[in-house]
């Protein structure tokens, strides 16, 4: 049973990766909203999501281990996309330190927010625990 919801968590972070592609598409080329504002508006519905999710799909507070699982795995994901694109950005214009301030202040607000909206007291409140 535990090999389940290790798997369904998992799954978890690969829906967040999804909604991260979708979202951004959305509010950046359909609606045209730029800015670090909307990746932190972004951001803090994805991880709201995952707190959500994973609140109902063990019904209680994750553990450690769960918890590592769905950060490294959105977070992970994510960093190694960012890495991607600012080796893309470094070999057609150069990458200077603004355009790695730029970078990581996009990237940051999705696994910061992550974090923190895993953590026992808010997940405990989608669960309904009292804290």
């Amino acid at each position: 049973m535990e090999d389940l919801k290790r798997s369904r968590v998992t799954i978890i972070a690969v829906s967040a990766i999804v909604l991260f592609f979708l979202t951004n598409y959305l509010a950046r080329f359909l609606l045209g909203l730029t800015g670090v504002l909307v990746s932190v508006v972004i951001a803090a519905l994805i991880a709201a999501y995952i707190s959500w999710s994973v609140a109902r799909l063990l019904k209680r507070v994750p553990t450690a281990d769960e918890r590592a699982r769905v950060l490294w795995s959105y977070g992970g994901f994510l960093g190694a996309l960012f890495v991607a694109w600012a080796a893309y950005v470094g070999l057609s214009t150069g990458l200077d330190t603004g355009a790695v301030i730029f970078l990581l202040s996009h990237y940051l607000p999705y696994p910061a927010l992550a974090h923190l909206m895993l953590s026992d007291r808010i997940v405990g409140r989608f669960v309904g625990e009292p804290g």
